[in-house]
């Protein structure tokens, strides 16, 4: 295999790669995929399926209240953990296979191993080297090693650990603002442990709008989550099987003691990749990539996580990148629109946001006009109990385009979809207030705060 040559090389199977592979096969590349784990990457096998899949047992919990007060009762409602995780690792298995299957119909030469650059066009493996005209590198994300005071201590988990874990531990501690601490929050919180969620910022979710942060917040602190905000870890001590945490805000310290304690920040993985032998600088937190999704190397791309910062590390993003890295590779001339990539969380209610908050747009220049659409105000919202959603529209207000769109909610990550859409189609306010959407549903609030931002909402007070 040593004398191969192939069009594209992409090393690293995840969700980036996986795309960008098939993607360049159809434009009649020879491609070659190098992966040294399972397909699927962090997010299928780590990272966003599993927690997804935990997120859907916990919105289930989550609906037994509301079943109560339609009638629905239930008795003696048991948790099996471990049926969970099977299940879980069923799917996962499942999805393994498929994304192998789609590389393989594609005539995707999968490489097992670890792949590193070797200088222009050369990539070794397995102590090989092939050639390719083109490199794309989405090699993601990894855990990084916690550096709180006394962040060497047992008991301190990345989200692994839930993977393989016998029991759920009584009492924790979740260190983090972000979407993926509030998921595991909300869910060791309805499996049962008591949870102390603790950020540094002064919300949660700090880079969104004020709207969504208050109300998120407000969700989870009644659901008994103790949530510290403006909070930092002091010390950490592990005593028998506890962690003695010492929490500072400001002038106060609060001393808690917890079974483990959970930080989730993640980082380019750039290790042992030989960049330096193309000509690549190694000294930043990822690799700085243009919107053809192609570094300072001619015939060098780079995907996903590996080229984005945490906040940005969403497995769509790489998807999306993937397949603009693999057109421009083939001679096309795509350019990837990082605007319109969605943040989520899958808590509930749900939190979806694409594009600019009001204070960004505002911070970028634009003269700001917005509309809001409580879901209380919506007849499927008031089915549903969805007192704390809200959609939230910001818009330019000369020409009405509209600059970002953000939705806490039941469902809120489907209808973001439609967000994606509507700037990607470059709608402006009164084209989407116009848009009749089926009623009764969530997403028909949508149109209503374009219309609020117009000044001629026809369902708020």
């Amino acid at each position: 295999m040593g004398a191969e040559s192939f069009d594209v090389i992409v090393i690293g199977g995840g969700p980036g790669g996986i795309a960008a592979a098939i993607r360049a096969a159809q434009l009649g590349g020879r491609v070659a995929l190098i992966e040294q784990e399972d397909l699927g990457g962090l997010c299928m096998n780590r990272g966003c399926i599993p927690l997804c899949h935990m997120m859907v047992a916990s919105s289930i919990l989550g609906h037994i209240a509301l079943g109560k007060e339609m009638g629905l009762m239930s008795q003696g409602l048991e948790k099996d953990y471990s049926l969970l995780i099977k299940r879980q690792q069923a799917l996962i298995e499942f999805m393994r296979q498929g994304a192998e299957a789609m590389l393989r119909k594609n005539a995707v030469r999968i490489v097992r191993g670890r792949g590193r650059l070797e200088g222009t066009g050369r990539v070794s493996v397995n102590k090989e080297v092939i050639f390719g005209k083109n490199i794309i590198l989405a090699t993601g994300g990894r855990w990084t090693r916690s550096d709180l005071p006394g962040g060497d201590s047992k008991g301190i988990s990345n989200s692994d650990y839930l993977l393989s874990a016998k029991a759920l531990p009584r009492r924790c501690l979740v260190y983090g603002g972000g979407p993926i601490s509030l998921e595991i929050a909300q869910f060791l919180k309805r499996f049962g442990s008591e949870v102390f969620l603790v950020t540094e910022h002064k919300s949660l979710l700090h880079g969104e709008s004020k709207a969504v942060r208050s109300r998120l917040s407000k969700a989870l602190q009644k659901e008994g989550i103790k949530v510290y905000t403006k909070t930092r870890i002091q010390s950490l001590e592990k005593k028998k099987n506890e962690l003695h945490c010492l929490l500072k805000s400001g002038e106060d310290d609060e001393k808690i003691v917890v079974g483990r304690l959970f930080t989730v920040e993640r980082q380019a993985d750039l290790t042992d990749l030989g960049l330096t032998t193309v000509g690549l600088e190694t000294d930043g937190p990822f690799l700085e990539v243009n919107e053809r999704m192609q570094t300072s190397v001619d015939g060098v791309y780079a995907v996903g996580d590996i080229s984005a910062p945490e906040t940005m590390a969403y497995s769509h993003a790489a998807s999306a990148g993937g397949i603009i890295a693999a057109e421009n590779a083939m001679g096309l001339d795509s350019k990837f629109d990082t605007r319109i990539i969605a943040r989520v969380a899958f808590t509930q209610p749900q939190v979806a946001c694409v594009g600019y908050t009001k204070k960004e747009a505002k911070k970028a220049g634009y003269d700001v006009i917005a509309g809001t659409a409580p879901l209380s105000m919506n007849p499927l919202g008031m089915i549903l109990s969805q007192n704390e959603g809200i959609i939230e529209v910001v818009s330019e207000k000369k020409y009405g385009e509209i600059l970002g769109i953000h939705i806490v909610g039941e469902n809120a990550a489907e209808m973001a979809g439609q967000a994606v859409l509507a700037m990607h189609m470059e709608l402006y306010l009164e084209e989407l207030a116009r848009v009749p959407f089926p009623h009764p549903t969530l997403s028909e609030s949508l149109p209503e705060a374009a219309r609020d931002a117009l000044g001629r909402a026809i369902y708020l007070p």
